[in-house]
């Protein structure tokens, strides 16, 4: 099933655009197997974009399963990089433990509170 961007958002942008995908990926995986995501058109992306829309999966997937159903097309070089990072750091963030995850998150206050 091929999803194309471009009949929902105009830009890969906002936690907005993010949820517009989201909600179709979410309906779309339900019923097929394989599902490809066409952003052709598109140019202004983020990583948050990525996060929320598409890489969240991998949490609820597995990474392997995200590997063999989801496909991203139609990137710009920009586009790409940012889905890059934020695969990336969905599968590093998957493999923690609770623990790891918890100290990550006191780290992150500590510096706040330093600020």
């Amino acid at each position: 099933m091929v999803i194309k961007a471009t009949d929902y958002i105009k830009t890969a942008f906002s936690v907005e655009d993010a949820n517009q995908i989201k909600m179709k990926m979410d309906m779309v995986i339900e019923v097929h197997d394989n599902v490809t995501i066409d952003f052709s058109g598109i140019t202004f992306f983020t990583t948050l974009f990525f996060s929320t829309a598409i890489t969240c999966f991998v949490f609820s997937l597995g990474a392997t399963r995200y590997d063999q159903i989801i496909r991203v097309t139609g990137l710009t070089e920009i586009g790409q990089t940012a889905y890059e990072h934020s695969l990336e750091f969905a599968r590093e963030e998957s493999l923690m433990t609770p623990e790891q995850i918890r100290a990550k998150i006191a780290a992150v206050d500590n510096e706040l509170d330093e600020e």
